[in-house]
């Protein structure tokens, strides 16, 4: 069925809903693009690890990096979202903060940590606190972790976005985890800004760091100096980069100094942006990055259409209001990600796993809610570079369901790691390379929510679960449930015996969402017909 008949669909079945409230107005856009139910060319399952071997710590926000079976964590936070008091204090404490190194061995099942303040780290104060700070961004590349800024606690006790850049060797930090009796300084490069470039370039928290070609970018996110409190800005700076800042590194020297590209020189309003997911696309030039949803407008709402960077850095965005644009609203925080590029149908597949959306299914029913609650569902962007077309997608998976002993369900994927298991080429997974059922992340920690927060807010942890993703090559035909080779009237029926609330791993339940419903309807029409076809 040909996408705008499903659109159309979807919204005559109510699966797409707009409030027209009046938070609704503090978004970017007044309107948001149809959801469709499926209608991508695999599939993915979300299976949590049974992990029976050392404790598993909490972590989330941190900078992380694999090699081999070992994942190194640096920073982050051991507890759940910050508070919102008058209190910096209380809002981020200094206990929270992730002052070790933690080490997870996935084979062995073994977990490691050694302490910064370790006298045999032969780290300053001022690198210790550095390298304990949260929201950094981050990027593991030929076994080496970069790290830039970061928000945390200085050595003088002063709230900061630090200025600077890590260069840590997985490797050697690892075996000083382990008991390596070199100093873990030996490890560890810092720099400050590049010669060209303004003192503040590497000074940024809530941004992504990617990897393009030989450049690194660091993509959005704002510099906040100051403890963050609910009762006004006092004392207190915030400014979004709005930006793309490019530099260069010889990881083969970590001695030689980060080489100033260029920065965005005219950053356009669109662009203040932060804790969102940036991707690695490939874009009409060649190979580029696409920014998608973020926080916050100046109504404190969220950003919607997508923004395209060019190979050169360069910064676009459709016009928000204009047919085509895609206006999205379901999963837009940072959250688990993954990036496809199909160069036999030419579209990027951009995934995100959970984490926080304006737009949330709630009770089998898609719904707006300003207040940003969690989602367990994973959403499917894709991007066709040569013709600017754009589709968004719920494609039937979702983190696995469980819950608290009062029976609140927790949700999963904000500041999420993704620990990605198979190659990279030009830092995008190659879909037409994925010929069989393949497992290709692993997501571990970020922050679990104990509810959806869509009434109230909810408790909130930094987790500790882990989760593999498994890939399944080709769209399958899940409605066909009695696997006659078409989607019939037998399948309707079936699907109508079903309606309403339902266990985890129903068939019928199409979104996985614990519902049969008018969104499972839709599937299953947009469907209709041999499999085949």
């Amino acid at each position: 069925m040909h996408f705008t008949r499903i659109a159309v669909l979807l919204v005559a079945l109510g699966f797409v809903h707009c409030s027209g409230s009046e938070a609704l107005a503090q978004n970017q856009t007044d309107s948001l693009s149809p959801l469709i139910p499926l209608g991508v060319p695999f599939r993915l399952r979300i299976e949590q690890v049974e992990w029976d071997g050392d404790p598993l710590p909490t972590i989330h926000s941190a900078a992380h990096g694999l090699v081999g079976d070992r994942v190194l964590f640096v920073g982050g936070k051991t507890s759940g979202l910050h508070n919102f008091d008058c209190d910096p204090d209380e809002n981020f404490p200094a206990k929270d903060f992730n002052r070790s190194l933690m080490v997870i061995d996935l084979a062995t099942r073994e977990t490691f940590s050694r302490p910064l303040s370790d006298a045999d780290s032969v780290l300053s104060p001022a690198q210790i606190a550095a390298l304990s700070s949260i929201n950094t961004l981050t990027k593991e590349f030929d076994g080496q972790l970069i790290s830039v800024g970061g928000y945390g606690i200085d050595e003088n006790g002063d709230y900061v976005t630090f200025a600077g850049l890590r260069v840590i060797d997985i490797a050697g930090a690892i075996d000083w985890v382990l008991g390596d009796p070199a100093p873990l300084s030996d490890h560890i490069r810092f720099h400050q800004s590049p010669k060209g470039a303004p003192s503040d370039f590497f000074t940024i928290c809530g941004g992504i760091l990617i990897k393009n070609g030989d450049e690194y970018w660091s993509c959005l996110g704002h510099d906040f100096q100051g403890g963050y409190t609910e009762c006004g800005p006092i004392g207190t700076t915030q400014v979004y980069t709005k930006s793309i800042r490019r530099f260069s590194l010889d990881t083969d020297l970590p001695d030689s100094p980060p080489i100033f590209i260029g920065e965005t020189a005219d950053p356009p309003p669109w662009a203040r942006r932060r804790d969102l997911n940036v991707l690695p696309a490939t874009v009409p030039e060649g190979l580029g990055a696409v920014a998608l949803g973020g926080v916050f407008t100046l109504d404190d709402g969220v950003w919607t259409a997508p923004i395209v960077v060019d190979p050169e850095g360069g910064m676009t965005m459709r016009d928000p209001a204009a047919r085509g644009t895609l206006r999205q609203g379901f999963n837009v925080y940072d959250s688990a990600r993954l990036s496809f590029w199909s160069e036999s149908r030419g579209e990027n597949w951009f995934i995100a796993f959970g984490g926080l959306g304006y737009q949330v299914l709630w009770e089998g029913q898609l719904i707006e809610n300003s207040s940003i609650p969690y989602s367990n569902e994973v959403l499917a962007v894709r991007y066709v570079p040569e013709s600017d077309r754009w589709s968004q997608h719920l494609i039937g998976a979702s983190y696995p369901t469980s819950t608290d002993s009062a029976g609140n369900v927790y949700y999963h994927g904000t500041e999420t790691f993704t620990l990605t298991t198979v190659d990279q080429q030009n830092h995008q997974i190659d879909l037409d390379a994925l010929t069989e059922e393949t497992t290709i992340a692993y997501l571990y920690g970020g922050i679990i929510a104990g509810g959806q927060g869509v009434r109230n807010f909810p408790d909130t942890f930094a987790s500790n679960q882990l989760f593999r993703v498994v890939f399944e090559p080709g769209a399958g035909c899940p409605a066909d449930f009695d696997e006659s080779g078409e989607v019939d009237i037998s399948d309707l029926a079936s699907l109508l015996e079903t309606w309403g609330e339902v266990l985890d791993g129903i068939p019928q339940d199409l979104n996985r969402d614990r519902f049969v419903n008018s969104a499972d309807l839709g599937a299953l029409i947009s469907a209709w017909g041999l499999c085949s076809e």
